[in-house]
Parts: structure tokens; sequence; C-alpha cells
């Protein structure tokens, strides 16, 4: 497990301390050396590291070119150099039809993953793209949770916007499906249920 979040990873070797074989690595996937060094002797790359906050990434774009591209590239060329078996790639529907920040890196993110196959390599390299990850940290839910207790009012940005939304559990099966089941270069898409943000903020008005 290679973070940049030191209490984050701490609390994970905390709750998986049963099991020895995990190594933890404080680190960026900006320094190629630490990359390399982390993605030694590993089978399997999972990539979720991202810059994914779509404000923020507005405000600190080359923040995230650094993260979201470059961070990107150094992963699969250490996936190249270790004759990594598969490297797969965390997406987002804002990659589709790009207008943002954020959805532009990641529209990049999934092109290089595409191009990483061309020449010599073993590697198979393959991209599954999430919608919303309902109750992930970071998303919306946990927010309006904290809005709503504290009284209100809840922040939406455009009450007509619609949102794909997907379970954790959902997420984490379509990585292991397409984990298993990989020739390289494909686009795993889970067929998502969308509905509009302000229904969704009403029903957890309505909840809480």
């Amino acid at each position: 497990v290679l973070d940049q979040n030191e209490t984050a990873l701490f609390y994970l070797q905390q709750h998986l301390k049963d099991f020895p074989c995990i190594r933890y690595f404080v680190g960026d996937i900006r320094n190629k050396e630490k990359v390399m060094w982390a993605t030694k002797g590993v089978d399997i790359i999972i990539h979720c590291a991202a810059l994914k906050h779509v404000p923020s990434c507005e405000y600190n774009a080359p923040e995230a070119i650094e993260t979201n591209v470059l961070g990107l590239s150094n992963v699969i060329n250490a996936a190249k150099e270790q004759r990594i078996d598969k490297c797969i790639y965390i997406s987002t529907d804002k990659a589709v039809n790009a207008h943002n920040t954020m959805g532009i890196t990641k529209l990049l993110g999934e092109r290089l993953m595409i191009n990483a196959s061309m020449g010599e390599t073993t590697t198979k390299f393959s991209t599954v793209r999430f919608g919303n990850v309902l109750n992930s940290n970071g998303s919306v839910i946990p927010l309006w949770k904290k809005q709503i207790k504290s009284g209100g009012p809840i922040t939406i940005t455009d009450p007509e916007m619609n949102r794909f939304f997907m379970t954790l559990k959902d997420a984490v099966n379509l990585v292991l499906d397409l984990t298993a089941k990989t020739k390289g270069k494909e686009t795993y898409i889970l067929k998502m249920k969308a509905l509009k943000i302000k229904d969704l903020a009403q029903v957890l008005i309505n909840e809480l």
C-alpha cells in the first residue's frame, strides 16, 4: 500500500494487523523512485490515487495535472519496468465529455492507459470507470449529513444535475471482476442508477 496520507495508512495498518504480508509505504505517486520501490515484487497494481474534487482541481490545475496525469505516468512506467502482470486504473464518469480540469485529467489518464499497452510489454493495462461512490471519503453524503445536523443549509451546485451512483460494494466488486477477467485495453463501466442531486438531498433531509 502506497499512500501520502500517513494517518490513514496508520489506521489501515491497525485494521489489517492480522495480515503480515502487507507492506505500507508513505509516499506520493509523483515520486518516480518511491513508486518503483513500492511496486517491486508486486503482481497487480490497483491505482486509485487522484485529486478528485472538481472545484479544487479547477483552482489548483497544475497540482491536478501533476497527480492525475504525471503521477499515473510514473505508475505505468513502473508497471512496465517491474513486469507487473496487470495494472488497473480507477477513472470516473466525469472523464466522459469532460469540461472541467478534473474530468480532463482523468480522460488523459484513460488515454495513457490505452496507449500503455503499445510497444514491448507483457503488462495488461485496463481502466474501470466509477460513478459517485455513495458515502465514500470526500463524497457529498458525509458533507450533507454534517450540514443537516448543524441545522443546514446544505450546499448544492446545481439541483437539476443528474449523477450516477454506485455503492462501495459495487465499486470493489467491479475492480475485482476486471482484475480477474482483463485481457488489456478494456474500460469497465457498471450500469449505474442515476438520480437528480436534489432528490438525494431531500431523502437525506427527510431521514435526518
